[in-house]
């Protein structure tokens, strides 16, 4: 089996700095009411007297999208290898299966291009 060699550390974006130029990015646009968003948080947080309080669904894309009249459901990803998990596997299926859009995107021109391809 052949191994791609990876790129040297530092030159990667981590899914995080990903998720905030994404993020950015849609902020601009819906202040020019060019769509609308929200950014899905899910996990769970241990309150002062020791319970957890649970947000979110498992599986739900990092970011919910409205643009052009579609939904878009946009699961963040690392360009190197970042891959989805069985909840969002499901999560993917159940969206497309409604006529929603699913997509991993590694990268934030990737949003950058569905504001071109709906020719808004």
């Amino acid at each position: 089996m052949k191994r791609t060699k990876k790129p040297p550390l530092g030159l990667v974006a981590s899914e995080r700095q990903i998720q905030q130029a994404v993020i950015e990015y849609l902020t601009l646009m819906e202040r020019r009411f060019r769509c609308y968003f929200v950014r899905v948080g899910s996990g769970a947080i241990k309150t002062d007297d020791g319970r957890y309080f649970k947000s979110g669904k498992r599986g739900c894309p990092d970011v919910l999208l409205c643009l052009g009249g579609r939904f878009y459901g946009l699961e963040i990803k690392t360009a190197t290898g970042g891959r989805q998990s069985d909840p969002q596997k499901d999560a993917q299926q159940m969206i497309e299966h409604n006529g929603g859009k699913y997509l991993v995107v590694r990268s934030a021109e990737e949003v950058m291009e569905l504001f071109t391809s709906e020719k808004r």
